[in-house]
């Protein structure tokens, strides 16, 4: 009866989204199962109804016995239970809501997903704060991609100044979020611009989708300021079978093999995987490009020269306005009575009706007409040779690409059997209920050279055993070959050889563990020299001639018994300095 009961309030909840008065009981009697409710995923699935039925409104009416559901749950061990209890508390009103998550992100020491859940909540509200917090959050490793995209929702004086100041020191996808929070209104265009014409930003760092965002503002002196730094910009090339010819002599000038697909995937990833998914890897923005016609030369050239030939009403793109003169340009995913989602080359967010001020369809794709012109030629070979594969290739891992490695959200980038390796909580969880009769590895795509690898690892129960993968090779049986950074009683420390030369450092870093809880593990691997920490205390120091110098990074259930190993916050850095970050 009570999953009967249930089952209806949820679906009474849902109504609040068309008729928010209307449905006050059913919210109301909601609450007072959450009240009653004992078993933790009970309260999970209640608050997730709530949770989903509530998107895309700021606020809502506090419901009658809130309150006290807010300070039993609000203080749950659950993390989850606890930040939706606090979330959905922030669409309420709660100014205890608005404490604890403030405090949830301003304390560093903090398990970083509920650091990011908690800001996500925040990002939510209206809170007058929250621009301070965000900027204060710029020099914050964890939180600072999330900050940056998130002041694109505020006009804030200094906003601007504060990104400019960091951007030399970003990555890859953090610079991409910070020029579209840069170029989502014309008060922080402008410095923008300046500091390209001054060389603060490099000229090249302007995409050719960049300046369209910017072109969309409509304002003139921006305008201006955009053709005097990046040039003259047109809508549509005066003859595009001509253009298309350049880059057709442009690629077969490279010989019988035109380019590397290696390299070509880390083009990839630069200019076209924030909104095309290949391989199961990258955005919904644009179509999955996998099942397409990538074999054919044509094809591809005709469709990156001139994307705006054919295009499908699923991917027109949409400028909206807001009334605060943010401008957002995206493919509009979802529409009801309370907000559109939209998605945008770098995010996707959900924006409320009453925020909009209007929002015009264009006739023109999401993709930039200029994209292989930020390209030199080899890079033009590179990245058509790449698309042409009928298969999946490594990604070298660069300053620019790294920070692909592993998304927080899911395993794309990653290969291994999904009935064992999942994704929770912005954590990797390889999990055995039965034990295995043969080892199982979750294997990057991601190919290492030198670098380092900070992570934080928990197994359970700590007399099974997993491992680190570093600078290993797939075989085709699904096993992995190279070198492994151990884990597990009587493991704890040592480095051994997978299908090689077995153990290559013997000393055990057992007396250093946290055996029931989280360990930090730091690798670094420069050259044939290789290093490992276990909690800040030095375990593997070995100067190895014979390995392998380059890789991919895997994980590995072994054979045995039941087990659960947890990894999470992983810190990578290439071609770093041969000295260990955490050692203590």
């Amino acid at each position: 009866m009570r999953f009967i009961r249930l089952i209806s309030l949820v679906f009474g909840i849902s109504l609040l989204i068309t008729a928010p008065r209307a449905a006050d009981p059913a919210l109301n009697s909601l609450v007072q199962v959450l009240h009653e409710a004992a078993d933790p995923q009970l309260q999970l699935d209640i608050l997730r109804g709530m949770s989903d039925a509530l998107k895309g409104k700021r606020e809502s009416a506090m419901p009658s016995g809130w309150e006290r559901v807010e300070q039993r749950l609000g203080s749950s061990t659950n993390t989850q239970v606890r930040l939706l209890t606090q979330s959905l508390g922030l669409t309420f009103g709660s100014k205890l809501a608005l404490a604890q998550l403030r405090a949830v992100v301003q304390d560093r020491a903090d398990d970083a997903n509920s650091r990011r859940s908690a800001l996500d909540s925040l990002l939510t509200s209206n809170d007058p704060e929250l621009p301070a917090l965000l900027q204060s959050l710029l020099t914050d490793a964890t939180l600072r991609g999330a900050a940056i995209r998130g002041l694109a929702r505020f006009e804030t004086a200094g906003s601007a100044d504060a990104i400019l100041k960091i951007y030399p020191g970003l990555n890859a996808t953090e610079k991409r979020d910070a020029l579209n929070t840069l170029a989502s209104r014309a008060s922080y265009a402008r410095p923008l611009l300046a500091a390209a014409a001054s060389g603060d930003v490099p000229k090249k760092d302007l995409t050719a989708e960049l300046i369209r965002q910017l072109r969309n503002l409509k304002n003139s002196e921006i305008d201006a300021q955009v053709q005097q730094v990046w040039g003259a910009f047109r809508e549509a090339t005066a003859d595009k079978k001509q253009e298309i010819e350049k880059y057709r002599q442009i690629y077969r000038a490279g010989g019988s093999q035109p380019g590397d697909a290696i390299r070509g995937r880390a083009v990839y990833a630069r200019t076209c995987q924030q909104c095309h998914t290949l391989f199961d890897v990258g955005g919904t923005v644009g179509p999955d490009i996998t099942g397409s016609a990538r074999a054919d030369l044509q094809y591809i050239l005709e469709n990156i020269v001139d994307p705006n030939a054919v295009i499908p009403n699923d991917y027109r793109s949409s400028t909206l306005s807001t009334k605060d003169d943010r401008i957002l340009t995206g493919i509009v995913k979802k529409e009801d009575a309370n907000a559109l989602t939209v998605a945008t080359a770098n995010e996707t967010l959900i924006i409320p009706k009453g925020d909009i001020e209007s929002t015009h369809v264009s006739e023109i794709s999401m993709m930039p007409e200029s994209l292989l012109a930020q390209l030199n030629d080899q890079e033009v070979r590179d990245l058509i040779y790449y698309l042409g594969r009928p298969g999946q290739v490594p990604l070298l891992a660069t300053a620019d690409t790294v920070a692909y490695f592993f998304n927080n959200k899911d395993l794309a980038g990653w290969d291994g059997n999904t009935d064992l390796w999942k994704v929770e909580n912005g954590e990797i969880v390889g999990t055995s209920r039965t034990g295995l009769q043969h080892n199982e590895f979750l294997k990057s795509q991601m190919v290492f050279g030198d670098f380092r690898l900070i992570c934080q690892v928990k197994l359970t129960p700590n007399k099974e055993n997993s491992g680190i993968q570093f600078r290993s090779e797939p075989l085709p049986r699904g096993e992995v070959k190279g070198y492994q950074a151990d884990v597990g009683a009587g493991w704890w420390g040592k480095l051994y050889e997978e299908e090689g030369r077995a153990i290559l450092w013997d000393k055990p870093g057992e007396q250093h563990v946290n055996r029931d809880g989280w360990n930090t593990y730091e690798i670094l691997a420069v050259g044939h020299k290789i290093r490992t920490a276990i909690n800040g205390q030095l375990c593997v120091d070995l100067d190895d001639p014979k390995g392998a110098t380059q890789g991919i990074i895997a994980f590995q259930l072994h054979s045995g018994g039941p087990l659960e190993v947890r990894y999470k916050e992983f810190q990578l850095e290439v071609n770093p300095k041969f000295e260990l970050k955490t050692l203590k």
